[in-house]
Formats: structure tokens, sequence, C-alpha cells
């Protein structure tokens, strides 16, 4: 039984945002895959190998690279919410032992050539700039199928980058040796070689589920409706809150997937400039920039409730 076709049939079918978690989990050191930073490691050597300066090896010379993964992460530019598919954080310890981020990859996903959007990759990239101008480590990579749609080319060309310190990369997820299909092969090879740790028998047979799903899933062509901005996990925590003191009621959402989820009257808005308004008219101690909004939103709740 392959899991992914089971939950592709029907009305259930998988779209973007569910193969993004996929691999965001994989990419996630600290999940419980039992993978630790394996799969990171080769998804950031293949990246290294693009950017062709070793601009990652300081990482992959580390005995273990911590990550903080986001899903449909948003941001807002020009009053409109941009949703990055996965947000990888690298992190390195600081002196008081917690934790801060030192390089950022935001990954545009694009399982089917025929969901692309003029525009839509500078647009991400805008929005992120603009929510963090001081963004030095900063890597935008575009994950495609292999195709021969002029389309993605043009998309990924018309990325302008602001800051010479920013990179641009193009992964396919199938096709030649740099993909993500051969990343997850190489790996099962390796544990059957010997060559690194042994993988938990489910986590093995999840990955080449996996890849079957993926060498049928990125190589049709065939439109498809995609869903963004997702609900994932359920509620864990909430508060409703007015923000100026007139009426202007918000209510922030802190779900199991540690997802943040921020409503007013009209509907869902991106959290972050609520979240950084609420955080200057109530005088909280918590930083403006540097944390994400996972974070952030954990923040204003708690030390809201506690001055309750």
């Amino acid at each position: 039984m392959n899991i992914f076709e089971v939950l592709n049939q029907g009305n259930s079918k998988l779209h973007e945002p569910s193969v993004s978690a996929m691999l965001g989990y994989l990419l996630d050191t600290r999940r419980d895959h039992g993978l630790g930073d394996t799969f990171f490691r080769e998804f950031l050597s293949l990246l290294n190998k693009e950017v062709n300066d070793d601009r990652f090896k300081g990482y992959l010379d580390r005995h273990f690279i911590d990550t903080d993964i986001l899903l449909e992460e948003p941001y807002e530019l020009n009053g409109s919410s941009k949703y990055i598919d996965i947000q990888v954080s690298i992190l390195t310890k600081t002196e008081e032992d917690s934790s801060h981020e030192d390089f950022r990859i935001i990954i545009e996903n694009k399982v089917n050539d025929s969901s692309v959007s003029k525009g839509q990759l500078n647009s991400y990239y805008q929005a992120v700039i603009e929510d963090d101008s001081s963004i030095d480590n900063l890597a935008i990579v575009y994950l495609t199928p292999v195709s021969n749609r002029n389309i993605l080319g043009k998309e990924f060309s018309n990325l302008e980058l602001k800051n010479p310190n920013h990179i641009k990369l193009w992964v396919n997820w199938n096709g030649n040796d740099d993909s993500i299909i051969k990343i997850l092969k190489k790996l099962l090879k390796k544990e059957g070689e010997g060559e690194i740790n042994p993988i938990n028998e489910y986590t093995r047979h999840t990955i080449k589920a996996f890849i079957l799903f993926l060498n049928a899933a990125v190589s049709t062509s065939k439109d498809k409706t995609y869903r963004f901005g997702e609900d994932i996990g359920e509620i864990i925590d909430s508060l409703t809150i007015s923000v100026d003191g007139k009426g202007c009621d918000y209510k922030i959402i802190r779900r199991d997937s540690q997802q943040i989820q921020v409503f007013s009257k009209e509907g869902k808005v991106t959290a972050k400039p609520v979240l950084r308004k609420i955080i200057k008219t109530r005088n909280l101690d918590i930083p403006l920039t540097g944390i994400n909004t996972r974070t952030m939103g954990r923040k204003v709740i708690e030390q809201i409730k506690q001055k309750m």
C-alpha cells in the first residue's frame, strides 16, 4: 500500500501544500522521522553545489545542523498576503544557550509546471525583504519539475535580487542527478550500504512510497487547483484582543503544528503586521524583527495572558 496514492484518490487529492508538508517534515532535523539532519545535509550539499561558492560549507562542517521549518508562512506585500510554501531557518546557539536564525531558505514549490503564476517568485521575495530589510543570509529556492515550458525559466530569470549576499537557486523534483528524488534514492542506497545510520522501517517505506508518488505526480501538466494558507493542525490556544481600544478586535489562534493565524471580523489577515501592532500598543517585551511569526504569536499570547 502506498499511503500517498491512497490519499490522492477522489476528492482528497494531495495538493502542493501537502507535498510541501512532507518535504518540510524531512527537512526538519528535529522531527521524529529518525533521519536527524541526514536528509537536510544532502539537500544543503545540493544547494552548495549549485551556488558554486561554498556558501553553505560552514554549516555542512557542523556535527549537527539544527533547523526550524515553517509551512505556509504568511508575509504581506502591498496589502496582500503572500504564503511561503516552506521556510527553513538554519539555527545557531547563542551564549545564552538559546537559538537564533543564522540563515533563511525560502522554498517556492511547484509540483506541476502548469501552476506557475507570472511574477509570483519575485513578489514573494519582495515580501520577505520588506518584512526584514536587514536580512543578509537568504536563499530563494525555486523547486519545480523538469519541464520544457519557457514560463518556468522566465519566472526564475525575472527574480531580481536586491542584496548581493542573497542567492537564488533552481532545484528540480525529478530528472537529473541534482534533484529531490535523487536525494531520497541516495539516502536509501547509503543506508543499505551502511554509510549512514539505519533508517527505521516505517520511515524507509514512507520514503519509497513518496518517491513513487513524486515520479507520477511531477510528470503531468494537467491543470489543477491548489489551496493556499490552509489550516495546519488542531487549535491549542487562542486569544481575542482589542488593539487600539476602539473595537478593532482580532482573534489569534495557535495550532498544534505551531502555526499562528490572525482573524479580524472580515476574516483571515496576515499575522505578523497585526502582531507587531499589538506588541507596540501593549508595550510587550518581544522583538519586532529577527523572529518568525510562530515565535512572535506564541510570545504575544503568553505575555498578554500573563497580564490578565
